[in-house]
């Protein structure tokens, strides 16, 4: 009788809406918390490097990874069998990799294109038939996270309808968040970081330069700042600068840094991270 009576309030209207929208709200958490670990501490540290747009690809990222995430927890609720929800949560796996491929190298400069029309006439972006085996990288660990909290959704969410306790009923969201912010973060050198590091290093030469201008540097120490780069635009970099990635190579070694001086646009060549040259965009130099 008690197994009759279990099974009838689990299938009450009322209970069936509140598993469904438990379920939502747990792939919305598993999107939102892959977004935050995957392009969260990148937004951060390029903010803090004077670039440009640097939580644009959070914000783009998040909105797509939580609207994926949520109807993919709401499917699982649905029809609550673990084989679908293996492969529903593979199918948001896909998505999550190919943001991670793609949002960097395709949908940032478009956005910025449309954005900031100036900006985005400068910007050179080829996806190269190499890009795909990051793609692949990326899918694997995306795949084998994400898996794991989507196995893991019905038999954590279905206690937590029952839960009588704020606690029980947010335990759910936070092992996925758990589980998603590892993820995310172990996925930062597939795309995020080759793009990153070069504006840092260049923010840094530029940084130093201007704190030790009209000064006398040590040789050794400008030539590890890669003081030498800027030789060519001296005239404009005590001016308000921001950065942002304007071409690569396939292998994103070599990486253009293109840097805004208040209305003069440079060109910085850096290689494996390292400043090379820089010299003005033409017909914007001074």
């Amino acid at each position: 009788m008690k197994n009759f009576q279990f099974a009838d309030i689990r299938n009450r209207p009322d209970v069936l809406g509140l598993k469904r929208r438990l379920g939502m709200a747990y792939g919305m958490t598993v999107g939102v918390a892959f977004a935050a670990s995957a392009w969260g501490v990148d937004g951060y540290l390029l903010s803090q490097a004077h670039a440009m747009y640097p939580w644009l690809k959070l914000i783009i990222g998040t909105v797509i990874c939580a609207t994926a995430g949520g109807l993919v927890g709401w499917l699982v609720a649905r029809f609550e069998k673990g084989i679908l929800a293996l492969l529903f949560y593979l199918g948001a796996s896909f998505v999550f990799a190919w943001l991670i491929v793609h949002l960097p190298l395709r949908i940032f400069p478009r956005i910025v294109s449309w954005l900031d029309p100036e900006t985005g006439g400068l910007l050179n972006y080829i996806f190269y038939e190499n890009f795909n085996s990051r793609f692949t990288v990326a899918f694997v660990w995306v795949a084998l996270f994400v898996s794991l909290a989507g196995i893991l959704q019905i038999p954590l969410a279905e206690p937590a309808a029952f839960s009588t306790s704020f606690f029980g009923k947010i335990a759910p969201l936070i092992v996925c968040s758990v589980i998603m912010l590892v993820n995310g973060t172990l996925l930062d050198t597939v795309s995020n970081e080759p793009l990153r590091s070069p504006i840092l290093e260049m923010n840094d030469t530029i940084e130093f330069a201007v704190d030790h201008r009209g000064e006398q540097v040590d040789r050794a120490l400008a030539r590890m700042m890669h003081m030498s780069s800027l030789r060519g635009v001296q005239d404009v970099i005590d001016r308000p600068r921001r950065l942002i990635v304007g071409s690569y190579d396939e292998w994103l070694g070599q990486v253009n840094i293109l840097v805004r001086f208040g209305d003069t646009w440079v060109d910085c060549v850096t290689v494996y991270n390292q400043p090379s040259f820089c010299k003005y965009v033409i017909p914007n130099a001074p």
